[in-house]
């Protein structure tokens, strides 16, 4: 479908959110037909938005030279030039993205998800609940992938750009997909790209401190902040019991959804869970509401995502799913580089994305729980030029809870991996384990392999299916962890 939109619209549409401050050399009319902020996708007659703290004015110049007819920006850059003037460039870029597709998110049952951990993989609890019960597939937005009823691709953002993730709106909607589910980062909010978005449902799983730096956020409550933002931009809020600042969380809702609920472990919740038992393969688990009790499976790995599980309950049974449809979504539900259990001669290696402190916790505590006296090695690093808190935490519970750990590379960016590892050892040594430093991350991957003995766990931590290292600006080449360790065992 060709979209286009008039130069009437978008300053109406500015006018609505308070962010239109001036029109520049505006004439009465003007229709675009191309709505970017690549200089390099404009065409003639574009609307050219100037956002980002990388903006150059050069970036402009070669947009009007490419046959841009307007642009918007938070001050003018060209003399003579048709300018919306705005007060925030990305809130401006995600309300006129939202117009140029005539709001498809409006015509959608739109499911967004945020907190520190487990959003990819309660993401795919309720997508396959939507898709058993709509029996069809249906559309997702994710860690792992975009799906919106064409080819699926690999996700590189939690959540796209606003004009990226409004055309992912419009492209569900014309695969003839009415259901779509989706991660919302706290830096989906930071940087306005889900700005006037309307959620249909939200789900707040949990909180602990991550994302902390100077590219990413400057301090815990503007974190937290961002990810609560989630909760004054939904109809249906769903929130779990156990996440932390849970009252501000839960206030939060009551100002500004339609209908609350809340799941947990605490008869207290509309929907609790109890009697959790562990079987060869996942667990079985009861939920209770005040009137009904019912069992329901799940075939992945760690305790922790029988919480999981159950917020995925919550929100699709609050929408009007059979339990049956449920029960049958969530049985088969595995999602790749997420609790991935290899098992060979007596040895078993898990491949999973834990890569803060609250998702090494958990599944410290689960395999501890579920894995009783059975030796853990971890491999794992930790991100380049990002919350530095993460190489204390990490390093603390790996002392903590495992007998050996292998210390690599893990998207290092423009900082030395070799740097951040002898980092984290110094965390690690206090707890007098043992540890080795290996930078290659293949390499490393391969020799705790190698070196695994019957009876012990490996954790492959951090990086889960992911084929790329983030290195000096690029995406390099990467096998991946799940790849490599299915090679190394003959699987």
């Amino acid at each position: 479908m060709e979209h286009t939109l008039t130069l009437s619209r978008a300053q109406a549409a500015l006018r609505r959110h308070d962010l239109l401050i001036d029109a520049l050399c505006c004439p009465e009319e003007l229709t675009f037909p191309v709505l970017t902020y690549d200089s390099r996708a404009v065409c003639s007659g574009a609307l050219f938005i100037c956002k980002g703290l990388n903006f150059k004015p050069e970036y402009l110049q070669k947009a009007l030279a490419s046959g841009a007819a307007c642009y918007v920006a938070e001050q003018p850059y060209a003399d003579h030039v048709p300018a919306l003037i705005v007060r925030d460039a990305r809130k401006a870029l995600s309300i006129l993205a939202a117009e140029y597709y005539n709001h498809p998110a409006e015509r959608l049952t739109l499911i967004g998800l945020t907190g520190t951990k487990g959003k990819t993989t309660t993401t795919y609890f309720i997508k396959n609940i939507l898709d058993t019960a709509l029996g069809s597939r249906t559309a997702v937005l994710s860690t792992v992938e975009m799906y919106t009823g064409g080819e699926a691709e690999e996700a590189h953002l939690t959540t796209p750009e606003s004009l990226e993730l409004q055309q992912c709106f419009d492209d569900t909607l014309s695969h003839g997909i009415t259901h779509l589910t989706m991660e919302v980062s706290s830096q989906a909010y930071k940087q306005q790209r889900v700005y006037g978005v309307p959620f249909t449902a939200g789900l707040f799983l949990n909180l602990s401190e991550d994302h902390i730096g100077p590219l990413e956020h400057e301090d815990f409550e503007d974190y937290f902040n961002c990810k609560l933002r989630l909760m004054k931009n939904c109809s249906l809020a769903v929130i779990c019991r156990g996440t932390d600042r849970f009252e501000e969380i839960y206030a939060a809702a009551k100002a500004h959804a339609e209908r609350v609920l809340v799941c947990g472990s605490d008869p207290s919740c509309d929907l609790w869970v109890e009697n959790i038992r562990k079987e060869s393969v996942g667990f079985a688990f009861t939920v209770c509401d005040k009137k009904s009790r019912r069992d329901f499976r799940i075939t992945m790995e760690g305790r922790f995502n029988v919480e999981n599980a159950l917020a995925a309950i919550t929100v699709t049974r609050a929408l009007g799913f059979s339990d049956d449809a449920i029960a049958a979504g969530i049985a088969g539900v595995s999602v790749p580089g997420r609790m991935n259990v290899l098992k060979k001669d007596g040895r078993t290696v898990i491949v999973d994305y834990a890569h803060n402190f609250l998702s090494f916790t958990a599944l410290f505590r689960s395999l501890r729980q579920d894995y009783p006296g059975a030796p853990i090695k971890v491999l794992c690093g930790c991100p380049g030029h990002k919350n530095q808190k993460r190489r204390v935490d990490i390093g603390h519970l790996c002392g903590e809870y495992a007998d050996f750990v292998y210390l690599t590379a893990e998207d290092p960016g423009f900082e030395d991996p070799a740097e951040i590892c002898r980092e984290m050892a110094g965390y690690i040594e206090e707890y007098h384990r043992r540890y080795i430093i290996l930078p290659d991350r293949a390499a490393a991957v391969e020799r705790s392999i190698a070196e695994l003995q019957d009876g012990e766990i490996l954790i492959l931590a951090g990086k889960g299916e992911e084929d790329y290292q983030k290195v000096q600006g690029r995406y390099d080449f990467y096998e991946s962890d799940l790849a490599i360790a299915r090679r190394c065992l003959g699987l």
